[in-house]
């Protein structure tokens, strides 16, 4: 390969570890807001759900109790497997991170290596 082929390689390769940057950040963007929103969703609706005490309903019969019990359990159900689907999601965007880290990675040794080439010849 000669120096100006090395060259365009090396533009090349700057040109993709900003593609990969570009990337890793809004990766990164899109994890803090779901974060945050899954933080907020089991702090203001998934724990204060789980623990609502219906016995206060019995004064309308043991009917009315059961069947907002039974409703409340179902509703915590629901949540619960849409917060495990939000944790795969959230698991799946660090894997990804990290695979973008590790192409950074590469990248950049490449194109040190072909400068290294460059200094040499």
């Amino acid at each position: 390969m000669n120096r100006s082929e090395k060259r365009i390689e090396i533009k090349k390769l700057d040109e993709q570890l900003k593609e990969y940057e570009d990337d890793l950040v809004m990766l990164e963007e899109t994890y803090k807001v779901i974060k945050l929103d899954y933080e907020s969703i089991v702090k203001d609706v998934y724990e204060p759900t789980k623990t609502y005490d219906m016995t206060p309903l019995k004064i309308y019969g043991n009917d009315i109790y059961e069947g907002a019990e039974e409703h409340r359990k179902k509703i915590v159900v629901e949540i619960r497997k849409n917060l495990k689907d939000t944790e795969k999601f959230m698991s799946e965007l660090l894997v990804a991170k990290k695979n973008i880290q590790k192409a950074i990675q590469e990248c950049e040794d490449k194109r040190k290596s072909f400068e290294a080439e460059l200094d040499i010849s």
